[in-house]
């Protein structure tokens, strides 16, 4: 069976072009520096069930249910995000990539000037760059049977949910 989706993430925002704009891509091996400029935001563009079991340290979690809750969020946090002197750079990341370059190009319709993302995503990021020299804490959530993987790819300590289709700890189970 083949179902034509007009998204493969929908993020519902018709006026959105990823393919035209998206923002600066950034290295994993130089995420480090960007997300500890004091600078810079930096903004988890999962939903709330895959930030619950690793994130970036002091990344913001919008708390979403579905990525079509981000553009609505961000709206209604501009404000308090951005504040009203010079504008800080914002720094977005998702499991592989696709979320990224949708939250990034979206902010950048939004009239957001400074906005990057990690290429690659959280994926490249464990896959290169070392656990000692890692900002990540905990693991990341995957949408295959490893459910979660941890640095290097490794297989992770959750497991799926069948009822819920959420990641389940041992303390879960």
């Amino acid at each position: 069976k083949v179902r034509l989706k007009k998204e493969i993430v929908t993020m519902g925002q018709p006026g959105v072009d990823p393919r035209a704009v998206v923002g600066t891509y950034v290295d994993p091996h130089d995420w480090n520096d960007l997300i500890a400029d004091p600078d810079t935001i930096v903004i988890d563009t999962r939903n709330h069930y895959e930030v619950g079991i690793g994130k970036f340290s002091g990344a913001i979690d919008p708390e979403t249910d579905s990525f079509r809750d981000f553009p609505a969020w961000f709206r209604g946090e501009r404000e308090r995000l951005l504040g009203e002197g010079k504008a800080p750079k914002v720094a977005m990341y998702c499991t592989g990539g696709i979320r990224c370059e949708k939250s990034t190009s979206f902010l950048k319709s939004e009239g957001v000037e400074d906005v990057f993302h990690l290429k690659g995503g959280i994926l490249k990021y464990l896959e290169n760059v070392p656990p000692e020299q890692s900002q990540w804490e905990g693991e990341c959530f995957v949408f295959d049977s490893r459910v979660s993987v941890g640095h290097g790819l490794a297989q992770g300590s959750y497991e799926l949910c069948f009822a819920c289709r959420r990641p389940l700890d041992a303390d879960d189970l």
